[in-house]
């Protein structure tokens, strides 16, 4: 009768056990439960996931009001930076050369003894 008791008691001590080892979840309003497998990560809705290779940027690198950016999105900004800075390098170095003959036209026409001269200045090709 005791050794009944004892598996009894063992039984009902191991259910308890197992019960509240499994525990007792609940979501908040307007959520749902998940099932994950060993690795899976949780993201909230409000926020961005990344893998465990993301390249990390020093925290003191972006103004945690105006958020972070990932590396492979930098690489890709510090593409189109470089794209835009040799744009404007071209840029900067045709105005350079269209100032150079609008200044030979210039001293061109000043020097000229006639009127004639003076056309072919700004006419002629340099």
């Amino acid at each position: 009768m005791k050794q009944t008791i004892r598996v009894v008691v063992f039984l009902f001590a191991l259910s308890l056990l197992s019960s509240s080892a499994l525990g007792n979840y609940s979501c908040p309003d307007g959520t749902k439960a998940a099932c994950l497998n060993n690795g899976d990560t949780v993201c909230p809705a409000s926020a961005k996931c990344v893998s465990s290779e993301a390249v990390c940027l020093d925290e003191s690198a972006c103004d945690s009001a105006m958020g972070y950016i990932c590396g492979s999105e930098y690489d890709e900004l510090i593409k189109d930076y470089e794209k835009v800075v040799g744009q404007y390098n071209q840029l900067t170095s045709e105005n350079v050369g269209l100032r150079e003959i609008r200044l030979e036209q210039r001293n061109c026409v000043i020097n000229a003894a006639t009127l004639k001269d003076a056309i072919k200045c700004v006419r002629s090709p340099n």
